[in-house]
């Protein structure tokens, strides 16, 4: 009997042995399989968190360029708002006149809005300022005999001589009163002008023609209606607008543009000595040699 017990003790720690070595191992496979899980999932944190921060620098990215793109809306709105104001005040030299502007030399003024700026010379002196000179003459550097483009345009420098371009002079004159101030000052110091009270200019479709109104005073002396100039076209070398039978400015003792008939007794566009310029203001000028400075300036009245 002892030794069938003795049989059943070994069998049962046998057994016992056998099931704690079964727990072990599936214990260990569990672990085993928790640390794979756990690695498993440790990577993906470190993946999401990789992720997350090419996300974070992505969006930080993302809210500097918007903030940059912020600043430059800002700076443009502000630069389209200031040239706005510029050129709503700035349209013309009495514009900047009276807006403190007082004293004469070249300033840019937007006869066309803020599309573009025109560089002009300003007379703030003469009869209550704010004169835009539509042409300036000091010497001869500077050719007036040009192309039609070339006074559709303008040219020269404001700073000493030049020609604004007929396009700015028929958008300074159009649609509102105007008066215009022709001047030219003698080789001896003698400065002689004439002041038309109505002046405009019409566009290009209608070669530019010249409209002169109302009374003139001065010493020069009214010239240009004697002439009967009022309602003519523009005429360049390149252009004949005129009624004479051959074209007055490419005349060889003209050469320059102007508002011809047939031809004229008044023309501020002629060859500069030592070229002939024939009847600059006649009968008051009645040559070139006679001419230091010419000035023709337009104010809104």
């Amino acid at each position: 009997m002892a030794g069938v017990w003795a049989v059943i003790f070994v069998y049962v720690l046998f057994f016992c042995a056998a099931s704690c070595q079964q727990i072990y191992s599936d214990d260990k496979n569990y672990c085993d399989r928790n640390d794979q899980t756990i690695e498993i999932l440790n990577e993906k944190i470190e993946y999401l968190r990789q992720e997350n921060a090419k996300q974070m620098d992505s969006l930080k990215q993302e809210i500097a360029r918007i903030k940059k793109n912020e600043t430059n809306i800002h700076e443009d709105l502000k630069s389209s708002i200031l040239e706005t104001i510029k050129s709503e005040f700035y349209k013309d030299c009495k514009k900047l006149y009276i807006h403190g502007n007082t004293e004469s030399g070249v300033y840019e003024i937007y006869p066309f809005g803020i599309e573009s700026k025109v560089s002009v010379f300003c007379d703030m002196m003469t009869e209550g300022g704010g004169w835009t000179a539509i042409q300036k003459r000091v010497n001869g550097s500077v050719s007036f005999d040009r192309t039609w483009t070339d006074y559709k345009t303008g040219f020269g420098n404001p700073n000493a001589s030049y020609w604004i371009g007929n396009d700015v002079i028929h958008q300074l004159t159009k649609g509102r009163s105007s008066s215009i101030y022709v001047s030219i000052t003698l080789t001896y110091g003698t400065k002689l002008y004439e002041l038309y009270s109505q002046f405009s200019v019409a566009d290009e479709i209608n070669k530019y023609r010249l409209f002169l109104g109302g009374p003139a005073t001065g010493t020069l002396g009214d010239s240009m209606r004697s002439h009967d100039l009022s309602g003519m076209s523009f005429s360049t070398p390149d252009r004949d607008n005129d009624r004479w039978w051959d074209n007055c400015a490419a005349s060889s003792d003209l050469r320059g543009g102007w508002w011809f008939r047939s031809c004229h007794h008044a023309f501020l566009n002629g060859q500069w000595s030592p070229g002939s310029w024939y009847r600059p203001w006649y009968p008051t000028v009645s040559d070139n040699k006679q001419t230091k400075e010419t000035f023709m300036m337009l104010k809104h009245n």
